[in-house]
């Protein structure tokens, strides 16, 4: 029952799975590897710039990259451009006078 093919044939198999396994680890710990150095470039840069470097700032560029997307037809399953920025009426705009914020000062409307 047991020729030398089929002891051939499973030896094979055995070797061309672990190759697989091997290649997907591989692969895997290149992503892993791609994104740690992606991680630290973002924080040496944040850091060089003087600023602490955020969570909130990698999903500002995630978001930037998103509008910049959705603004070259790209929404890739996201909402139509209908409910973008360019969603405001004119008439909803209210333009104030800016001023200048003094720290002493207390808040509009504070008592003190």
């Amino acid at each position: 029952m047991n020729t030398p093919s089929e002891a051939l044939g499973r030896l094979f198999r055995l070797v061309v799975r672990l190759f697989l396994v091997a290649a997907g680890a591989v692969f895997f710990f290149s992503l892993l590897l791609a994104g740690a150095i992606a991680a630290l470039g973002f924080t040496l840069w944040s850091l060089l710039r003087g600023r602490r470097p955020l969570v909130a700032d990698i999903w500002r560029v995630q978001r930037q990259m998103r509008e910049r997307a959705q603004a070259r037809g790209f929404a890739g399953g996201w909402s139509t451009r209908a409910s973008g920025p360019a969603a405001t009426a004119p008439e909803d705009i209210v333009e104030v006078q800016a001023r200048e914020v003094v720290p002493g000062q207390g808040r509009i409307g504070s008592r003190s």
